[in-house]
């Protein structure tokens, strides 16, 4: 009985490092293994998603700021020709409120 139970063990140590059970452990690591890359692969695309939108997000906001930088750039140059009219404006403002005064004086010396 005991050369059988020794025959049942060895047959069991042998079978279990054969050829094809090697196969069978190598396959099964392979498969295990390929699940883990495949979850992996999840998660990186999920990922790397994120990181084109934060880029497509980057880029949208640095082209904002240009167009605001050259909208302020413009408003400034708009702001500097009002300021120059609004010189001339008032230069000739003061000078027709003088020659208008002039001629009142005239018209009332004439009157009297």
């Amino acid at each position: 009985m005991s050369s059988d139970i020794i025959t049942i063990i060895v047959s069991i140590v042998g079978a279990l490092s054969s050829a094809k059970a090697w196969e069978y452990w190598q396959k099964k690591q392979l498969i295990k293994q390929q699940n883990k890359e495949e979850e992996d692969k999840h998660t990186h695309l999920y990922r790397d998603d994120l990181r084109l939108e934060v880029q497509r997000l980057r880029n949208e906001l640095v082209g904002l700021y240009e167009k605001r930088e050259s909208e302020l750039t413009a408003l400034q140059k708009e702001i500097a020709d009002l300021r120059e009219q609004l010189a001339a404006f008032k230069t000739r403002v003061e000078f027709l409120e003088k020659e208008n005064e002039e001629l009142r004086k005239e018209n009332l010396k004439k009157d009297s």
